[in-house]
């Protein structure tokens, strides 16, 4: 594997430390001329080419997105009990999300504990899990998640975080969400993707965000939710895209 990024750090042109949203697009953001072969960036990368063409193609896209959406998280995020965070990346690819959520999010590094990237790539996850400590990943597709991998501690601050991917068709959304809740605990979810209305689209993540705000406690459960947002934007380069976010408590 020839990595244009793994060969910086290893050469000492970078550190892991110093990696950047910024500073891994200017390394690898480059045209292969493959921008096809990314399925509409649907596709499961399998070589550095791809990863690299995913940050030219989309890169930027992906910045744009969680640029608009963390000043609208900022309030959500801080409504917790110092509790220490578990940060959870589905279909994380290079681990573009998690790198811009920390960067843009003051003070959100240092109360971070644990990482956990999900994601069948494993030459993506190599990537995502360098600038990164306390990181577990899995290599897997997110129908074979499993509850105990998801290692839901439900004394921790558990925030999950679907960039560009609920609106991705293949997988069973309810039943991921349904792992991801069935221990209890308190979990804060965020999910950016393109607003479309075909290849999946928006309403699956419609879906999911309806069936979030219908549940009902079970007996003797403590059940809340709060901070709700589901909104459609357009960037400066007028693309439009759709996010959602929630608090969910159930104790």
């Amino acid at each position: 594997m020839n990595d244009v990024v793994i060969n910086a750090i290893q050469q000492k042109i970078m550190t892991t430390e110093s990696l950047t949203f910024t500073s891994l697009r200017q390394i690898a953001g480059r045209d292969m001329n493959a921008q096809a072969s990314l399925n509409r960036g649907r596709a499961i990368i399998d070589c550095p080419t791809l990863l690299n063409q995913y940050l030219y193609s989309y890169g930027l896209m992906v910045q744009r997105q969680w640029s608009y959406v963390v000043p609208n998280i900022v309030e959500m995020l801080s409504d917790n009990n110092d509790q220490d965070m578990h940060l959870y990346d589905y279909g994380c690819g290079q681990g573009l999300a998690t790198l811009l959520l920390i960067e843009n999010t003051s003070g959100l590094q240092e109360d971070i504990s644990q990482i956990t990237l999900i994601e069948p790539s494993e030459i993506a996850l190599t990537r995502a899990k360098l600038p990164h400590l306390n990181i577990q990943t899995f290599t897997k597709e997110l129908d074979d998640i499993e509850e105990n991998h998801l290692s839901i501690n439900t004394d921790k601050m558990n925030i999950h975080i679907f960039s560009n991917i609920l609106d991705i068709e293949g997988f069973d959304q309810f039943e991921l969400f349904n792992k991801i809740l069935a221990k209890g605990g308190t979990h804060y979810f965020i999910a950016v993707s393109n607003d479309r209305n075909c290849y999946g689209g928006t309403s699956r993540l419609e879906s999911i965000f309806d069936a979030l705000m219908g549940l009902e406690p079970e007996e003797n459960e403590i059940f809340n939710v709060t901070h709700a947002q589901f909104e459609r934007f357009s960037d400066e380069k007028n693309m439009n895209h759709v996010y959602f976010c929630l608090k969910i408590e159930i104790h």
